[in-house]
C-alpha cells in the first residue's frame, strides 16, 4: 500500500495522493484494495462510475465518495472526461489520542456503530474542506500536520451529521462489522480468484469456520449464499468487460469463471434485466 502513496513525513498519519485519474486499467490491482483505512475520494473534474461494496456510484466534479473500512471498491467505467480526484486515506485510530472529543468521534467509527454514507453530491462544505486539505498537503507549510488535523475534525463532524447510514448506532451494525472481518479471507479470495473454481468448503477453511457457520455468517453480511455472491460478482466483472472490450460473449463468460455461456447469459439477465447481447448492442 505504501508504494501507492506519496512518502509521508515522520509522524504523519494521513496518506494523500493528489490529482489521481480514474482508470479501469487498475481494476485488477483495486481488487486487493480492501483495507481498514477510511478512504475518501474528492472529485474535482470529469466523471466516472465506481463499484463500492455492491453499489454502483456515478460521480462527477464536486462529488465526494467515502469508502468505509473493509469495503471492496474499484473504478468500473469512465467517459472521455476521466474523473480526476484527490485521495485521502485515514487510519481508524487517527483521532484516538487521549481523552478528547475527537477520540470519541473515531470510537464511533472504529467499533462499527457508524457506517458513513458513500456518496456526497454537490456538498460545498465537504468538498471545500477536502480541497483545502489537498492544498495544505501540496504546500506542506509550517504547522501542516496541525492544520490537517483541524480540517479532518471538521470533515468527520460534517460526514457524521450529513450522512450516517441507516444501520448506524445499532447492535446489528456492530455485528455486521465483526462478521465482515470473519469472512474477509473468503471475500478476498472471491475477488482475486473469481475466474477459478471456488468451493464453499474451501472458502470456509480459509476463514477457519465450519461450513455451516461460514454460510450463516456469509449470508448475514452479504444477504446471499457464497455461491450466489460469487456468481453475481462474476456478472459485475463481465458487465465491465462487455462494455469496455471487444471480447465475445463466450470469451467474457469464460474469463469470468462461468463454465457455460448459457448459464452466464441467464445469470446476467437475472441481474441486469437484459441479455449480454443487448448490453453489447448498446455499448
Amino acid at each position: 500500500m505504501s508504494e501507492k502513496y506519496a512518502a509521508a513525513a515522520r509522524g504523519e498519519r494521513i496518506r494523500v495522493r493528489l490529482d489521481c485519474v480514474s482508470s479501469i486499467n487498475g481494476v485488477e490491482a483495486d481488487r486487493h484494495a480492501i483495507h481498514e483505512d477510511i478512504e475518501i475520494k474528492c472529485f474535482y473534474e470529469g466523471s466516472a462510475t465506481l463499484l463500492v461494496g455492491d453499489e454502483t456510484v456515478q460521480v462527477k466534479a464536486g462529488d465526494v465518495v467515502v469508502i468505509n473500512p473493509y469495503e471492496f471498491h474499484a473504478t468500473i467505467a469512465y467517459s472521455e472526461d476521466k474523473g480526476k480526484y484527490h485521495l485521502f486515506m485515514i487510519p481508524p485510530d487517527y483521532f484516538a489520542e487521549g481523552d478528547t472529543p475527537e477520540a470519541e468521534l473515531m470510537l464511533m467509527l472504529r467499533t462499527g456503530r457508524t457506517f458513513l454514507r458513500r456518496h456526497y453530491e454537490d456538498d460545498g462544505r465537504i468538498f471545500g474542506i477536502l480541497m483545502d486539505a489537498a492544498e495544505e498537503y501540496r504546500a506542506r507549510d509550517v504547522a501542516y500536520e496541525s492544520a490537517m488535523r483541524g480540517l479532518m475534525i471538521q470533515l468527520f463532524s460534517l460526514l457524521l451529521r450529513r450522512g450516517i447510514a441507516e444501520t448506524d448506532a445499532s447492535d446489528d451494525a456492530r455485528r455486521t462489522f465483526v462478521h465482515y472481518k470473519l469472512i474477509e479471507p473468503a471475500l478476498r479470495h472471491i475477488r482475486d480468484r473469481y475466474a477459478e473454481r471456488v468451493g464453499v468448503d474451501e472458502l470456509a477453511r480459509m476463514c477457519g469456520l465450519s461450513k455451516h457457520y461460514f454460510c450463516h455468517v456469509f449470508k448475514s453480511v452479504t444477504g446471499q449464499s457464497p455461491m450466489a455472491y460469487l456468481n453475481d460478482y462474476r456478472v459485475k466483472v463481465a458487465d465491465t468487460l462487455l462494455g469496455n472490450t471487444e471480447k465475445s460473449i463466450a470469451d467474457v463468460a469464460e474469463a469470468c469463471g462461468f463454465e457455460s455461456t448459457n448459464y452466464f447469459c441467464r445469470r446476467y439477465k437475472i441481474y441486469y434485466g437484459i441479455s449480454p447481447g443487448k448490453r453489447r448492442a448498446v455499448k
